[in-house]
């Protein structure tokens, strides 16, 4: 069996937010690519999008907790938790920040986002655990 790493709270923080970003980024093509099949209305593909892009959050982080849970051992799971909510918060928050300037209004994919940044917090809160070295 693969030994544990332990690295700071602030690393496996970065580590869950990435893993479940890129997770995340695959399910929503997926699930656009399923709805756009299914419908050609534009319309039904973004309520679609918006109704599972909490969902698709949430499988995501349960995704990178088994990962985290694997590899790295957990001493402080609520300030990972904290952490990488914070990072989705200022990273993915900055780019929509950035898109209502440039755009100059909030869209539905703005509130999908609120939603999944909800979810993600919850998510991680409920799947990372503390988790302590195992002794071979």
């Amino acid at each position: 069996m693969k030994e544990k790493k332990i690295s700071a709270d602030w690393y496996v923080a970065a580590t869950h937010w990435l893993t479940s970003t890129i997770a995340m980024v695959v399910f929503g093509i997926l699930i656009t690519l399923i709805s756009g099949v299914v419908s050609q209305s534009p319309s039904f593909v973004l309520v679609v999008t918006v109704v599972f892009y909490p969902l698709a959050m949430w499988l995501a982080v349960k995704y990178s907790a088994r990962y985290l849970d694997k590899t790295y051992i957990i001493s402080n799971a609520k300030q990972v938790v904290i952490l990488s909510t914070v990072y989705i918060i200022i990273v993915g928050g900055g780019f929509r920040v950035a898109g209502v300037i440039s755009e100059g209004s909030i869209t539905i994919e703005h509130f999908a986002f609120f939603l999944a940044i909800i979810a993600f917090y919850f998510a991680s809160k409920k799947y990372i655990k503390e988790n302590s070295p195992q002794v071979s």
